[in-house]
């Protein structure tokens, strides 16, 4: 068990042809799906802009109490992302991204961070700027 985040493809970014009909929207998560599976199937692989994986349970406390010692004002990382190694259904929503990136670079700016907590980073940023792109929020799976 661990962490995934995904970030779904506008559904403006589709081109799902004689599909498009078809295709529902969650719209707290931006997630296109089709109510028949064989639909579903065709379209599966594209429509994920960015999937990454965050870490394990145990990878995600490291990192939390990680980011705790710098003493780094994080309420986004820490209370929407790093609370807990295994949360499916939550988001970042769009109008909380550009402060999850003022985080994410006040981290950063610190020059403390291990190799583990800069790949995070790095992935945190990826779903920020897809999140961005696609005007869709920051989804764990």
């Amino acid at each position: 068990m661990g962490l995934d985040a995904v970030v779904y493809r506008n559904r403006q970014h589709l081109q799902l042809g004689q599909d498009t009909e078809a295709a529902k929207l969650i719209p707290e998560t931006g997630e296109i799906y089709f109510e028949d599976n064989q639909v579903g199937k065709k379209h599966s692989d594209y429509l994920k802009a960015y999937e990454a994986r965050l870490g394990n349970i145990a990878e995600i406390a490291e990192l939390r109490d990680e980011i705790i010692r710098l003493a780094v004002p994080t309420p986004i990382l820490c209370e929407k992302i790093l609370y807990s190694g295994f949360h499916s259904g939550d988001s970042v929503p769009v109008d909380q991204l550009t402060l999850l990136l003022a985080e994410v670079r006040s981290i950063r700016n610190t020059g403390k961070a291990s190799t583990e907590l800069w790949s995070f980073l790095d992935r945190i940023e990826e779903l920020i700027r897809t999140a961005t792109s696609e005007t869709n929020p920051i989804v764990f799976v």
